[in-house]
């Protein structure tokens, strides 16, 4: 993890407090550079990513998962990242390993996904898990964060990786691993500080959203305009290039 500033220390302790305790003042973000915006939505995302960590082992603490690392099943599966949360993932990745693994990897997974993303989001919509689990044996790539089984980005993962656990034998994972998610009772407040936390990022940096909502494949840059986005797009370059 690269290490953060001192103003980025405070939004992200701020952005923990203000979700735990429900409030609404979300920390300002700093923006003068581009570097400066991806080290604050960063430390913005940490803040929250360590809120939905709390909430997820407060319901399930970690000794009661089947998770365990190097079983990586459910990384085949639809993995769905917001743009403000690439920026975060990439900007708290200090390895250029991990960048170049990450630049390998994702062309082919974009092409074996693209194809499946509308029935794919459709289905999530809906929780037609059933039909979820067939579409995703469709789906051989795996996450392009995933090397030798192991998650390159674990601490920087998207709020889906976080809540998506299971308590049911691990073996179930390979045959369907849509079928054994666990479904958190703290889901619908998890949601909410997410959308909470994507608006005020959004707000901050005067970017409307796209029509239809959030874009949510990973690293697409559909939910942002103009220059905005071009400010965006060059916090991500500094780590790895990546074209519309």
């Amino acid at each position: 993890m690269a290490s953060e500033t001192k103003q980025e220390r405070i939004i992200r302790k701020k952005t923990f407090t203000t979700l735990h305790n429900g409030s609404d003042a979300l920390p300002e973000l700093c923006f003068e550079t581009p570097e400066e915006a991806a080290g604050s939505i960063a430390a913005l995302m940490r803040g929250f990513w360590k809120y939905v960590d709390e909430c997820v082992e407060r319901e399930i603490p970690q000794h009661t998962q089947t998770c365990a690392k190097g079983c990586s099943h459910c990384c085949s599966q639809p993995i769905f990242m917001d743009v403000f949360e690439a920026v975060a993932c990439i900007h708290c990745m200090d390895s250029e390993k991990v960048a170049k693994a990450f630049m390998e990897s994702f062309p082919a997974w974009q092409s074996n996904f693209a194809p499946q993303q509308p029935l794919l989001w459709k289905a999530l919509q809906e929780d037609k898990w059933d039909e979820l689990g067939a579409l995703t044996k469709k789906l051989t790539a795996t996450c392009p964060f995933l090397e030798n089984n192991e998650c390159t980005c674990y601490d920087a993962r998207p709020m889906v990786c976080r809540t998506w656990v299971s308590k049911k034998f691990r073996f179930l994972c390979r045959m369907n691993p849509s079928s054994i998610k666990y479904t958190l009772a703290c889901q619908d407040a998890v949601h909410d500080a997410y959308n909470k936390v994507l608006l005020h990022i959004a707000a901050s940096f005067e970017i409307p959203l796209a029509s239809g909502g959030w874009t949510t494949l990973p690293l697409a840059y559909n939910s942002v305009e103009g220059n905005s986005a071009e400010l965006l797009k060059h916090a991500i370059s500094k780590h790895l290039t990546y074209s519309r």
